[in-house]
């Protein structure tokens, strides 16, 4: 990349650095239940969790948002979202259904950004440009769970008021983002289509989208499965080896420099990965069910959790990437969206979905997240799907 592409880059990404900001609220959930006695503590966990709506509503409106705002003004309003409505339990903390619904707003944000950034990363950059930038997203997200769940340990140490701002650096990545994004010009749905003069509607591009496009959803459904088995069931794994909560959270922490190890290298990766990059990324997931489950070796274990983040990467930076290449301008906003809501979904069921086909938490699902990983990654190989993607994007030259 060139000195300005890093400089869109940096402008685009810096977004991608709130996405994990709820998890560092998270850690303050039993302070907040103590100043809300006569709130149940289910009701208090919601903190946790509630940001999740959000993002689904996000989701569900971005395509109809990318026609109504440029794609950097619904970024921009998107981080503005995230950082006031993340500072205002600083300010106003005595109702705890205050604090939700600024939660819910928090997820709004987030949940647009989550769109809005690989839109953009679409619009600004070609090829192995783009592909590279997408990696470089995960990793972005890595570093920022890891910078602002340290920063808002250390603000909420003697109040948990105090943690909510760090949502307040939302405003650097605002200023970032105006200075650095290229302004965009409004996408119109009253174009005239190639065929017959008939306007675009969101059902007429989601009919001429290209059917790899929702082979890329089912393989996005196989990474939330093996992603949210793996995150949900290593405790109990390591529980089972008389491992306790602090070891988990450690293993968990070191293992994550591996997901920003292969962002920031995901260029040279996938010269070796070449065209099986997503297969390549399940092999990596295969690879940390086996180094949690069957050794009980603290390095195996952090090797294990670094094999789970290079995974997501190789899988969550191509995946789009390979989207971009299906589909057009139009399209893309479309895509992205639905593939982020069928993701949220398809995360929230797995435990539900693992438990009605009989598998047991812990080891149990464990095998089954090797099984899982191993006959995507087969699959992907056998029908030499990357190269299938490349050709079509050949034919839509």
């Amino acid at each position: 990349m060139n000195k300005k592409q890093i400089s869109k880059a940096i402008g685009i990404l810096s977004m991608n650095l709130l996405l994990m900001l709820a998890t560092a609220v998270t850690s303050a959930i039993a302070a907040i239940a103590r100043s809300f006695p006569k709130e149940p503590i289910s009701k208090v966990q919601l903190i946790g969790s509630i940001p999740q709506l959000g993002q689904i509503i996000a989701t569900a409106l971005f395509a109809y948002l990318t026609f109504k705002m440029t794609r950097k003004n619904l970024g921009l309003l998107a981080v503005a979202v995230v950082g006031i409505a993340g500072v205002l339990p600083a300010i106003y903390s005595s109702s705890l259904n205050l604090i939700l619904a600024c939660m819910v707003l928090v997820g709004f944000g987030t949940g647009t950004i989550t769109n809005v950034v690989p839109v953009l990363l679409q619009e600004n950059f070609e090829g192995e440009a783009r592909a590279t930038a997408m990696g470089w997203a995960t990793g972005v997200t890595n570093i920022g769970m890891m910078i602002f769940t340290a920063l808002g340990g250390v603000l909420g140490s003697t109040n948990w008021r105090n943690l909510f701002w760090v949502y307040a650096l939302a405003l650097v990545v605002f200023i970032l983002a105006f200075i650095l994004i290229p302004q965009d010009t409004k996408l119109q749905n009253t174009d005239k289509n190639k065929d017959g003069g008939k306007k675009e509607s969101f059902w007429t591009l989601l009919k001429q989208m290209n059917n790899l496009v929702y082979v890329l959803y089912l393989v996005n459904f196989m990474l939330s499965l093996a992603m949210m088995t793996f995150l949900s069931n290593q405790s109990i794994v390591l529980a089972a080896q008389g491992k306790g909560t602090a070891y988990v959270a450690m293993v968990t922490a070191l293992g994550n420099v591996g997901g920003i190890i292969t962002a920031t290298f995901l260029t040279y990766i996938r010269k070796f990965t070449k065209k099986d990059t997503i297969a390549w990324g399940f092999i990596a997931f295969a690879l940390s069910f086996i180094c949690i489950v069957f050794s009980s070796n603290i390095v195996m274990h952090i090797i294990g959790n670094a094999f789970s983040g290079m995974g997501i990467v190789l899988v969550n930076a191509t995946a789009p990437f390979e989207m971009s290449l299906l589909t057009d301008q139009k399209q893309f906003p479309l895509a992205i969206s639905i593939n982020t809501l069928l993701g949220s979904i398809a995360g929230m069921i797995v435990p539900m979905l693992l438990a009605a086909v009989k598998i047991a938490p812990g080891r149990d699902s464990y095998i089954a997240g090797i099984v899982i990983s191993l006959v995507t990654a087969a699959l992907l190989f056998i029908t030499r799907f990357g190269s299938r993607v490349e050709k079509e994007q050949g034919k839509n030259k």
